[in-house]
């Protein structure tokens, strides 16, 4: 598609978005209502959120064993049924001692960011020809730090990181749509 062709595609699109601004900033609001309520018991959010993955979970091992029917050939339909009964499992575990599945998570994103940070800093470090590789530098020494700070203190960070990273998320997304939604409406009667 031309840029010629696609210019007027995208001035329809925004000027759908601008007429539906409202809905943005409830949109917004609601997020941000619901991070405040996950961030006044961020043990029950952690709780809610690993029953909610689990779940998540169990339903995608029943449609992984549904669509094990459609293979052809008995070898990939029992692959496909034995990949379905381990998702099953792991899902059934999970919802069985959610908060077991909490702790072991919060192990797994602490390693995980300490992994991150360090590989975010020695592609900022292979990089200082670039303007900014400091930056970057920087918030991988940050990402890490925060990876040994949840490892230093786990397991008992477990209890509520998953709803506090919720929470924070919920948060930040409903100030995103908010701003944007602000901006449409700028737009709208600047325009």
């Amino acid at each position: 598609m031309s840029t010629a062709a696609a210019t007027p595609n995208l001035n329809a699109k925004l000027k759908q978005a601008q007429a539906n601004w409202g809905w943005f900033i409830a949109l917004g609001i609601g997020l941000i209502v619901a991070g405040i309520i996950a961030s006044a018991n961020v043990f029950a959010s952690t709780i809610a959120s690993v029953i909610y993955v689990g779940a998540m979970m169990l339903v995608g091992a029943i449609l992984q064993f549904v669509h094990a029917f459609s293979a052809r050939g008995w070898r990939r339909r029992t692959l496909n049924i034995l990949a379905a009964l381990f998702y099953a499992v792991a899902s059934l575990v999970i919802v069985y001692d959610p908060l077991l599945s909490a702790v072991d998570l919060s192990l797994v994103i602490g390693g995980l960011l300490v992994g991150a940070g360090i590989v975010r800093f020695i592609s900022a470090f292979h990089d200082r020809s670039h303007g900014g590789w400091g930056w970057v530098a920087a918030s991988g020494v940050a990402t890490s730090a925060v990876g040994v700070l949840i490892l230093a203190t786990w397991p008992a960070v477990g209890l509520w990181l998953l709803g506090m990273m919720l929470a924070v998320d919920l948060i930040f997304q409903g100030w995103g749509f908010l701003a944007f939604g602000f901006m449409l409406k700028a737009k709208t009667q600047v325009g």
